[in-house]
């Protein structure tokens, strides 16, 4: 399943498809633009079919009705709401429209790469484990993220390999850089989510 989201200030497009004989991908995500910010979240329930997608949903939905407040409050709040579910990993990254700084806070598994215009690639770092209601410790990156930078987000189920990292830098547009990976993935029994969002 393909989705596109034309914003003012970025174009993403998302790419979700579910592991091999479920109905249901596991994996969750949320983006959304505003005057001041552009906010995405990423999550990946642990498992797989309803009850990874119940864990998933329910941290996106945090994000989503809490999206105003720091990545760090988002974590925790997203970490809180596991309690009596099976669990998630989670990416949340909040790019200051203004200042051009993106916060950026990862749980588990779940990938992101930033493609500066003057061809830096930055990786950051998420942590080892799960959100499961316990006490977590989060821990938040500041990036800077000049105009005309990319990123690319993805879920454990998406390998990408390094040579094709500087391809998708070399893509002027979203739906090139998106057509590139999407031809590019490899069969995989995991579910899959894939963004790619340039400012325009």
């Amino acid at each position: 399943m393909i989705h596109h989201h034309d914003f003012k200030k970025l174009t993403v497009a998302a790419y979700q498809k579910p592991k091999a004989g479920n109905q249901m991908c596991g994996d969750s995500y949320y983006v959304a633009e505003n005057s001041d910010y552009f906010i995405c979240a990423v999550a990946d329930g642990l498992g797989s079919g309803d009850m990874a997608k119940d864990s998933s949903l329910a941290a996106i939905n945090v994000v989503k009705e809490y999206q105003d407040e720091d990545v760090e409050t988002l974590m925790k709040r997203a970490n809180e709401e596991m309690r009596g579910k099976r669990g998630c990993v989670l990416s949340i990254f909040k790019l200051d429209l203004k200042t051009r700084q993106l916060e950026y806070s990862g749980i588990g598994n779940i990938n992101l790469i930033i493609y500066q215009p003057d061809g830096k690639i930055i990786r950051p770092i998420s942590y080892s484990g799960y959100l499961s209601g316990k006490l977590q410790k989060v821990k938040v990156q500041s990036i800077d993220y000049p105009s005309g930078s990319s990123f690319v987000t993805y879920s454990d189920g998406v390998q990408i390999s390094s040579k094709n990292y500087s391809m998708i830098a070399r893509f002027d547009s979203v739906k090139e850089s998106f057509q590139h990976l999407t031809d590019a993935l490899p069969s995989t029994n995991d579910d899959i989510t894939l963004l790619v969002g340039k400012t325009v």
